[in-house]
């Protein structure tokens, strides 16, 4: 765990959150995710404080009081319900402190169709902080938010020839589907347009026969291709939502992570076609000219500590998570997209070197 999410003021800040809604005018309560973020990129106390008070006076809505109670035999009667998440929540809450957060996770994650995608990639992302900052609270929501509004894109039990890798999957769907557009104002509702378009069932392949780790590794640096090439909203959320999911599996007994992994791959799918199914580019930085605004960036601590300090003064929760994503993931695996996204995403002008 990082130590900074320890932060007490994060801790009060999170149990406060729950005075609000899941969904504030069809937008998920991101105030949440950002403040973990922005603790674990070193924000002090009072910078999460100021965040988590203009998140409420310009977007927060008052949470909605339990319509019914669940138990631990009703609960997946929950599941596509978006009434029930409150009360979801506090039985999850309930559940966890009584059982412990892994064998909860399991449970659930066990009984329910895995729909990564629920909430547009928000509601593992908010398991995924949950987890991270070892909130009850929040791992609790991230759960009611995957039950409560489960977008599974069910293709079936059609057998289906698994793509040689991740790239060359991508390639078969976007030869069929490059440049069709799909109507909603929303990334949900676009999903879920993929999810029914014949093209995609008959096109999919299934997922490369590759162990987790692998499989991961190669969505994500995808992922950070695509939203590099695109600078395309839902690619972005693909890349926060894959590094929720390495998370949120970390927790999981092996087997079980390894049986999500086909779904994984269906929304991993199905939010690349949604953004236009572009042939994906070889993986480079376009180098700009120079101009007298533009800095040099480098991969180093010293860069990644700027970057963290223009994130930490932003009130974007997209710039907040986008750059501690990016430095997370560029650790494991280092890519020059990741440093480069983020620096576009944080609205820096820059050259790479």
């Amino acid at each position: 765990m990082n130590q900074r999410l320890r932060e007490p003021t994060l801790h009060h800040l999170l149990d406060d959150n729950a005075r609000f809604a899941a969904d504030n005018g069809g937008m998920a309560n991101h105030c949440p995710m950002a403040l973990c973020a922005l603790a674990a990129m070193g924000a002090q106390p009072a910078r999460l404080q100021e965040f988590f008070d203009k998140w409420e006076g310009r977007f927060a809505l008052a949470a909605k009081p339990a319509v019914r109670s669940v138990n631990r035999e009703t609960w997946p009667f929950s599941l596509g319900d978006a009434s029930a998440f409150t009360a979801l929540c506090g039985f999850y809450e309930e559940w966890i402190w009584s059982a412990g957060a892994d064998a909860v996770l399991a449970q659930v994650l066990s009984r329910i169709p895995f729909a990564p995608a629920s909430g547009a990639f928000h509601a593992l992302i908010r398991l995924g902080y949950g987890l991270e900052a070892e909130h009850v609270g929040e791992i609790a929501a991230g759960l009611a938010a995957l039950v409560s509004g489960n977008l599974y894109i069910d293709m079936g039990s059609r057998q289906r020839v698994p793509a040689a890798s991740v790239k060359q999957g991508l390639a078969v769907l976007s030869r069929a589907m490059n440049g069709k557009t799909f109507t909603g104002d929303w990334i949900v509702a676009r999903l879920r347009a993929v999810g029914a378009d014949p093209s995609f069932y008959t096109t999919l392949p299934a997922a490369p026969a590759q162990p987790q780790q692998q499989l991961l590794d190669d969505m994500a640096l995808a992922a950070i291709a695509l939203y590099w090439q695109t600078n395309n909203f839902t690619a972005l959320h693909i890349v926060t939502g894959l590094h929720a999911t390495r998370r949120v599996m970390a927790h999981l007994p092996p087997t079980l992570a390894q049986r999500l992994l086909p779904d994984l791959w269906v929304a991993f799918c199905a939010a690349y076609v949604s953004t236009g199914a572009p042939p994906l580019a070889a993986s480079h930085v376009t180098l700009h000219a120079t101009l007298p605004e533009e800095e040099v960036l480098v991969d180093s601590a010293d860069t990644w500590h700027d970057l963290f300090t223009t994130a930490i003064a932003s009130d974007d929760d997209h710039v907040i998570k986008l750059v501690y994503t990016c430095y997370c993931e560029n650790r494991r695996a280092p890519s020059p997209l990741y440093l480069a996204a983020a620096a576009r995403r944080a609205g820096r002008v820059f050259q790479m070197h």
